[in-house]
């Protein structure tokens, strides 16, 4: 731990680290931690991260091996680093002599300056909203909204006790709140054509679900009842719809998303039935069914981009919102495979 006092006492006389406690500059260095390497040396930065280079040389060129972009240098025992704020997306970092320096991850930054802002404005909150929001930030469905559109929703949603047994929502019902588990455990049971109802998930606090329904403007297709006491929020449809849906539904055109599954940027997934998928479907996509969306999300890479399809796009919609819910990255393909004008496979 000597090693990294002095490094945060430089960071915290600059004006992007000054406001930060010094445990959370400690957090931001640590990991992955003090670099070293020689002149030459490629430097493993991304696009968004930060790069301080405490003593040596730094080289900014373009990745083509073009045109030369900046260049830094800090001379042992100097007093500040020098800190590269930006890195273009296009750039290549190399050492230009032996050097000491650090790559701090810019999305983690981001996370840390984001909760100083939330925290002071959560404390001129009314009570009530600032609990509501507060198990919102918890809500893996809330985790890319930015801070105002959650208080916004905070603001509109119905807070509800709830007792254990109790149905918040039943399967065949029309679909009129989205929900949020803010305290207590809940288990989803689906009923198929002939055939008692069977548990298919158990949800917890911080878990939210009912936005199938209100997406694909269809009944429910499942029910949801307590297993333990415990409160619920509740957003109407046309608040959900105003406030969520718009929000989190990202959609992807065919000539977009042709081109990611080409180069391996991004996977294809069918969300239709399997006796649809038989039929006919995109080269190259897997089949994961809306309705094991939920469940099969977990075993997902998360550092992948998925673009996901149905017949004519809407219950995409739905399946790219609960995969963005469980973390992943998910997109929609607009009009679906109906409106796809490439080539499409069909088993023999």
């Amino acid at each position: 731990m000597g090693t990294m006092e002095p490094i945060t006492t430089k960071l915290r006389r600059t004006r992007l680290f000054a406001g930060l406690p010094e445990e959370a500059v400690v957090a931001l260095i640590e990991r992955p931690g003090l670099a070293r390497g020689a002149a030459g040396d490629s430097v493993p930065a991304r696009h968004g991260d930060l790069v301080v280079l405490l003593e040596g040389g730094l080289a900014m060129g373009s990745n083509d091996g073009g045109e030369h972009i900046a260049a830094f240098s800090v001379e042992e025992g100097a007093r500040d680093p020098a800190i590269l704020y930006t890195i273009p997306a296009n750039a290549r970092l190399t050492l230009s002599r032996p050097s000491v320096y650090l790559v701090i991850d810019g999305e983690r930054l981001d996370d840390l300056m984001s909760g100083r802002q939330e925290a002071k404005s959560l404390s001129a909150l009314d009570e009530s909203v600032r609990g509501r929001v507060s198990s919102l930030l918890g809500a893996q469905a809330f985790k890319q909204m930015p801070f105002e559109r959650l208080v916004r929703c905070a603001e509109a949603m119905e807070e509800v006790e709830v007792d254990v047994g109790e149905e918040i929502v039943k399967q065949g019902d029309p679909g009129d709140y989205f929900y949020v588990l803010k305290a207590g455990s809940a288990e989803v049971r689906r009923a198929q054509e002939g055939t008692s109802p069977a548990k298919v998930a158990m949800l917890s606090a911080g878990d939210s679900f009912g936005e199938e329904a209100l997406l694909k403007g269809e009944p429910r297709n499942a029910t949801v009842h307590m297993t333990t006491p415990g409160r619920i929020l509740k957003l109407r449809k046309e608040d959900f719809e105003a406030l969520i849906g718009s929000q989190l539904l990202h959609e992807i055109g065919a000539e977009e998303a042709r081109r990611k599954a080409d180069f391996g940027d991004a996977v294809l997934v069918d969300c239709r039935f399997e006796e649809e998928w038989e039929l006919w479907r995109l080269k190259g996509a897997r089949l994961v069914p809306l309705e094991e969306i939920r469940e099969r999300s977990r075993g997902l890479d998360p550092k992948r981009e998925y673009i996901v399809y149905c017949r004519t796009g809407r219950r995409s919609r739905a399946a790219a919102f609960l995969m963005r819910q469980a973390g992943l990255r998910a997109v929609s393909l607009a009009g679906g495979i109906a409106a796809w004008p490439y080539e499409r496979e069909a088993s023999e």
